[in-house]
């Protein structure tokens, strides 16, 4: 599936969506579980790992076009609070989709894996 660019305007902000799709989602329930279930996880999802929320694929689209972003841009860009960047930003860290290059001033962000 192709990523999908969403402007809204009048926020002036534009969205990403990009919707994942795994040959686990496609398989039949088993008996006892319901449809899109899979031994007590949502399709789609690895033990102990989270779906990523729209606010955390906006700032992953946000670091691909400005890697050198700092958490206090970020946070005045998409009208957040600082530590809700700083929550989002330290999972994806902790997961390993992004990682940091250098310095807080001077460094810059690297999406490792989406």
């Amino acid at each position: 599936m192709e990523p999908q660019l969403i402007e809204q305007s009048e926020l002036m902000q534009v969205k990403l969506e990009l919707k994942i799709v795994s040959a686990e989602n496609h398989t039949a329930p088993q008996r006892g579980q319901k449809e899109g279930q899979k031994e007590g996880q949502k399709a789609g999802q690895k033990a102990g790992q989270k779906e990523l929320s729209p606010r955390q694929l906006e700032i992953i689209h946000l670091l691909e076009n400005t890697p050198d972003a700092t958490m206090p841009e970020i946070a005045e860009v998409m009208a957040i609070t600082y530590r809700t960047v700083r929550r989002d930003m330290e999972y994806l860290q902790k997961s390993g989709i992004i990682s940091r290059e250098g310095g807080r001033k001077e460094g810059r962000w690297i999406i490792n894996k989406f």
